[in-house]
């Protein structure tokens, strides 16, 4: 069991670096999630959203978008931008990434990027059914390693929990391979059931299952930050799993529901609030 937590009150803001457009269009999302983000498909968009965002007094953004045919989130044709906003802007730049071959690692981590935000499936039965693409848990697993040889300063991999059209299937494994990686953060995210995807009006995957999961990686990797991502259904669900997830001993949680702060306080612990813009994966 944790002795402190630390939550986040509001996360950095996503911009998509395809703009409203994915070549994949998955199962679990189909596009709608891109239509949050500030749309930077081009260097100069790029740098125009994230001087908008510094001039707002925000000092960091989660990049994003849709994927590429091969998996990947497109950072590394961005790469001369991205030193730029980070010479210019300063800003603090966190990267979702997908699974990246070496040289595109290379040049993610050239290109500035402060910390990598990898997606770990442990299925390749369910990277095939969601995304329609022939990846592997492994090639995951060699995303981590290369981005680490190359200098990273953050790895936070996301444990992405009930893929599989909500079901668990292959989260365990998902989990030894992070237990062999040498990661900063492990960001718990739990699928939304959204409307418009393939997903709509399934069942989140049961709060017992996430916290046994939660438990585990507690277990496993006892030295490792574990933290609930912003990304996890609302409603009495929320609350519901927010408190399970203290329980069962997460020291980071994104956007806190009530119950989360409430468990927090009557299980005794230290708390930490950060109220202005971060993401949890922040050192």
């Amino acid at each position: 069991m944790a002795k402190e937590i630390t939550f986040y009150m509001r996360a950095f803001p996503p911009v998509s670096l395809t703009g409203g457009e994915c070549n994949l269009s998955c199962s679990h999302c189909n596009g709608k999630y891109l239509q949050h983000m500030l749309p930077a498909e081009t260097p100069e968009k790029l740098f125009e959203a994230c001087r908008y965002i510094a001039d707002k007094g925000i000092n960091g953004v989660v990049l994003s978008g849709g994927s590429e045919p091969d998996g990947t989130v497109p950072l590394y044709k961005f790469a001369d931008t991205i030193k730029r906003i980070k010479q210019e802007l300063g800003l603090r730049i966190n990267a979702h990434t997908g699974p990246l071959n070496r040289e595109q690692s290379r040049t993610v981590v050239e290109s500035g990027v402060d910390a990598a935000l990898v997606d770990v499936i442990g299925s390749a039965e369910t990277i095939k059914k969601v995304y329609g693409l022939n990846f592997t848990p492994e090639d995951i697993g060699n995303t981590i390693k290369y981005l680490r040889e190359f200098g990273i300063p953050n790895i936070s991999p996301h444990l992405i929990v009930g893929l599989d059209y909500c079901k668990i299937n292959g989260e365990k494994n998902a989990i030894r391979i992070l237990e062999n990686s040498n990661v900063d953060n492990v960001i718990v995210v739990i699928i939304i059931p959204t409307k418009g995807t393939e997903f709509e009006g399934l069942n989140p995957p049961p709060v017992e299952d996430v916290s046994s999961l939660i438990k585990e990686l507690c277990k496993r990797m006892p030295s490792t930050n574990i933290s609930l991502s912003c990304v996890r259904p609302g409603g009495s669900y929320r609350d519901k799993l927010d408190r399970a997830a203290v329980l069962a001993g997460v020291n980071k949680m994104a956007i806190p529901s009530k119950a989360a702060l409430d468990t927090a306080k009557e299980l005794g612990l230290k708390i930490k609030i950060h109220k202005e813009n971060r993401c949890c994966s922040w050192p």
